[in-house]
């Protein structure tokens, strides 16, 4: 990790040196002291439920080097030995991320943002980026500006890569994030109606993403899916060059074809200067064949190597809740989707469903889709009307929205529709739906946590080998 003394984080912070030694030198940076590493420095926040300033006992006892503190701290209270006192810790945080940023010589920065598929591009991309590179990536749902940085200031010295994926709920934290990155390369997956409860219309949401291309450097790539009209437009912001993907025949990358399906996996075919290249993948769905595409369009965009890449690619495996294919005794087959949910993530699902053969029924389990505004009942009827389109037979609501969907599902034909409370009562039932040969897919906003009803499932069915 970068080495960072603490006469520059004071100058990188505006911070000012309450006490200590201004030559100190850190190596690790936590806003949690139960993660904190002995000589490391230590981020007191202030937040909603606790102040990071009530750990500062905790941060010293841990072996703290240094705290960056909101404000004074008596001279007699248990503290790190240095102390720096800032105006805001988050935004410490974040000039010390960028700080680490630009002390690791040649490091080339990706970042990824977008309304969906985005920690999958960002899997698929450090994937394709580490056949040839030393590559270091976001870990988990760090994407945020707690995250980012922290991210950062964790990248080892000797990476070649670092791959950022770009959070937001709010207009202007994808501008910061980018500016605290500085990327080489910016992506936007997509821009799709998400987080409307934050945003007022899906343009609202397309100018918040396309803060990354307002934000690059101009000698930076932008990477531009050219089958998203928002993306495209957004990708004007940014004068510099830029690596294009996509259907349309004038894209760097051209999508020729894709077989949509959920075992073995999908597949597609790509022309990228006049050569065309086929891949078949071990994740699932259309959905996953464009993000791998647009992951591919960002190797090129830092000259890899493409045939490594997508070697490497087709080799990523799907991870739990987000995709991941599993065969059960009786021929049934899982697929475990619920990390999250939205609009346009549970239409990509359904289409794959509709596309992929099943021996016996198609059964959608389908939480709450959450923070979708004022129309969110809408979404929950669209959603029943595709299910029915789809060629669901079962259709398993769960969550108070989810009434909608089921309802509009019963109308639209559905052979089998259930409506359950919540994800335990679900998980308790589930075991007695599911019969031999069905394909059953579990789609749901974390908060609604499927993930008990995918449990249910596969402690009810041996795992096939």
């Amino acid at each position: 990790m970068p080495r960072l003394r603490l006469s520059e984080m004071v100058a990188a912070t505006g911070g000012v040196l309450l006490r200590g030694d201004a030559d100190t030198s850190v190596d690790s940076f936590a806003i949690d002291t139960r993660v904190l590493r002995p000589g490391g420095a230590f981020f007191a926040l202030p937040g909603s439920r606790t102040d990071g300033h009530d750990f500062l006992p905790d941060a010293a006892r841990a072996g703290a080097a240094v705290a960056f503190v909101q404000r004074d701290i008596p001279a007699d209270a248990t503290a790190p030995p240095a102390l720096v006192r800032v105006g805001d810790g988050t935004d410490a945080l974040g000039r010390c991320g960028a700080l680490a940023r630009r002390k690791i010589p040649g490091l080339t920065v990706l970042a990824v943002t977008g309304s969906t598929g985005k920690t999958t591009t960002k899997e698929l991309l450090a994937a394709g980026l580490g056949s040839r590179l030393r590559v270091h990536r976001t870990q988990a749902n760090l994407n945020n500006q707690l995250g980012v940085p922290l991210t950062l200031l964790a990248c080892p010295e000797d990476a070649q890569a670092e791959v950022l994926e770009l959070g937001m709920r709010a207009p202007g934290e994808i501008a910061a994030l980018g500016r605290v990155s500085d990327p080489d390369v910016a992506l936007v997956t997509n821009v799709r109606p998400v987080h409307l409860a934050f945003f007022r219309t899906v343009d609202d949401i397309a100018a918040a993403k396309g803060e990354l291309f307002a934000v690059l450097r101009r000698d930076a790539v932008a990477v531009v899916n050219l089958d998203d009209e928002h993306v495209r437009v957004q990708a004007a912001r940014h004068p510099g060059p830029r690596v294009t993907y996509g259907r349309h025949s004038s894209a760097d990358l051209v999508l020729e074809s894709v077989e949509d399906r959920f075992v073995p996996g999908a597949s597609f075919s790509f022309r990228h200067e006049q050569k065309v290249r086929h891949i078949d993948l071990r994740l699932a769905g259309a959905h996953s064949a464009q993000n791998a595409l647009a992951a591919l369009a960002a190797v090129v965009a830092v000259q890899g190597d493409l045939d490594a890449a997508a070697e490497a690619i087709s080799r990523v495996e799907p991870v739990a809740g987000r995709g991941r294919v599993v065969r059960l005794s009786h021929d049934v087959t899982l697929v475990d989707d619920t990390y999250n949910s939205n609009p346009a993530a549970l239409s990509s699902v359904l289409r794959t469903l509709g596309a992929s053969p099943a021996s016996g029924r198609k059964v959608l389990v389908m939480g709450d889709m959450l923070e979708l505004g004022p129309d969110e009942a809408g979404f929950h009827r669209d959603a029943g009307r595709q299910a029915a389109s789809a060629g669901v037979q079962v259709l398993v609501g769960i969550g108070p929205l989810s009434r909608a969907a089921v309802e509009t599902a019963r109308r639209a034909g559905v052979a089998e529709v259930y409506h359950e409370p919540d994800a335990a009562t679900a998980a308790r039932e589930m075991p007695r739906r599911v019969m031999p040969g069905d394909l059953v897919v579990v789609k749901g906003s974390r908060g609604i946590r499927l993930e008990q009803v995918v449990e249910a499932l596969l402690g009810a069915y041996v795992e096939a080998p």
